[in-house]
């Protein structure tokens, strides 16, 4: 019976440091700098995004697997009692593919059909990563006496993920690498 709870406890202890350094290595999708500025009354948006992703995502890459990132903003008012109020959301989704024949990344943006080919997964990552003058809302949709703040959020959309994949996202990080929420007032 000790045995048994000796093991239980060697189990827990494993599988919650585990998850903690699987945790602490999927940290890897940062959204490293966000601008926000009223031009002709619409809030355009300017970010850059820094992409790593574990070996296996690579490796999947690299045998076919066409993997999905998604980057999201939120315009929200702020309030002092009840939860935040969003005011408007942007997403943009992604589609990474690698062609074996032209041995180029083709990366698609699903919302707006474009297609680009690069040589390599960093190229594909950088350009996939820089957003500019992205209209997030029109100033009309806003109370001006009010305080606003946009979040922003890039991740790898594992619910895009074949069925093998998605089930391996469920117990490992290394699959829903994500930059959690990003906070800038404005």
């Amino acid at each position: 019976m000790r045995l048994l709870v000796a093991c239980s406890i060697c189990l827990v202890y494993v599988f919650y440091s585990t998850a903690s350094f699987a945790y602490a290595k999927s940290k890897s999708i940062s959204v490293n700098n966000l601008s926000v500025e009223v031009v002709n009354r619409e809030i355009k948006v300017d970010s850059e995004v820094r992409y790593r992703v574990d070996e296996k995502v690579k490796s999947a890459l690299n045998n076919g697997i066409e993997i999905f990132f998604g980057f999201e903003l939120e315009l929200q008012m702020q309030r002092e009692i009840w939860p935040d109020t969003t005011i408007a959301i942007l997403k943009q989704k992604f589609r990474l593919k690698y062609h074996a024949l032209s041995k180029q990344y083709v990366l698609v943006n699903v919302d707006q059909g474009q297609e680009r080919s690069f040589p390599d997964l960093y190229s594909a990552f950088y350009y996939m990563g820089r957003f500019r003058n992205l209209v997030l809302a029109n100033l009309d949709s806003m109370e001006l006496d009010k305080q606003y703040q946009v979040r922003a959020r890039a991740r790898l959309l594992s619910e895009n993920l074949p069925l093998p994949l998605r089930i391996k996202s469920y117990f490992s990080k290394d699959w829903r690498p994500s930059s959690g929420w990003t906070v800038w007032p404005m």
